[in-house]
């Protein structure tokens, strides 16, 4: 079932559920916002069954609901935890380079509107100034650094890959040089675990099949295990609901696994 209007109040819901349900045993407590921007014990009915659990910042604004973002902003930093602007300036950073990441994966408008959002709310002594690629090049460096995340995540799949682009060499430029060597190997702020989170719920919430499944298997390559990525996997379709989307052609982790371990 869903919302075909969603209110702040029932974003703000979804917040707090998915918050309650994600497996911070095993991922940490910092990482299910990433997924959300998208802890009441009693949401209401309708929202129940929409959400399990972690990274909305980036599948909410994939969702075509970044105004949104400013709602999960408000709801963090009503908690201890950012209770200083110097907590609240980390925090920012941590949302800002989610948005950063999922522009290559969804494109500028719906994270700018979300940066935007939250900015209509942000006090001035919590705004952070740091610009986290002042000093980024393009070159050999560059190119490495994608190289080696691309072979993170996709091992020895890389290279049917590359022989799809054969004919298409504009799009493996970009995606060595700028969606992986500018956006997704950079890791200074968001590890490779919150990067993948990001890529899959921008990928997924769009219904693509193919690329979708390269990173449910990238995930569980970042470290992640079988069952939380179900979890995950779980939380976004929820999320998708939330926002009226059918996820319809996407396929389930486990319809990725035997292929996580498996050699060329």
């Amino acid at each position: 079932m869903a919302l075909t209007n969603p209110s702040a109040e029932d974003a703000l819901q979804l917040f707090k559920v998915i918050e309650e349900n994600f497996p911070t045993q095993t991922l940490g407590e910092e990482r299910w916002y990433i997924l959300a921007v998208s802890s009441a014990k009693s949401p209401t009915d309708h929202l129940r069954h929409l959400l399990t659990a972690h990274d909305q910042i980036s599948a909410i604004t994939a969702g075509g609901h970044p105004g949104f973002a400013k709602d999960l902003y408000l709801y963090l930093i009503s908690k201890p935890e950012f209770g200083t602007p110097d907590q609240r300036q980390a925090l920012m950073r941590r949302l800002r380079e989610a948005l950063v990441k999922l522009v290559p994966v969804v494109g500028v408008p719906k994270p700018l509107e979300a940066v935007f959002s939250m900015g209509e709310v942000e006090r001035d002594e919590d705004k952070d100034y740091s610009f986290s690629r002042e000093h980024w090049q393009s070159g050999e460096a560059n190119k490495q650094r994608g190289r080696d995340w691309l072979a993170q995540i996709y091992r020895h799949n890389d290279a049917r890959t590359a022989d799809m682009m054969a004919a298409q060499k504009d799009f493996r430029w970009l995606s060595i040089e700028i969606t992986y060597g500018l956006y997704l190997s950079d890791h200074t702020i968001l590890d490779g675990i919150d990067t993948e989170l990001v890529v899959l719920s921008g990928i997924m919430m769009q219904n693509l099949a193919r690329e979708t499944g390269w990173h449910l298997r990238g995930t569980r390559r970042s470290g992640v295990s079988f069952e939380d990525v179900e979890v995950i996997q779980q939380c976004i379709e929820k999320v998708a609901a939330f926002c009226g989307l059918q996820l319809t052609r996407v396929p389930r982790v486990k319809d990725t696994e035997h292929e996580v371990d498996e050699m060329a």
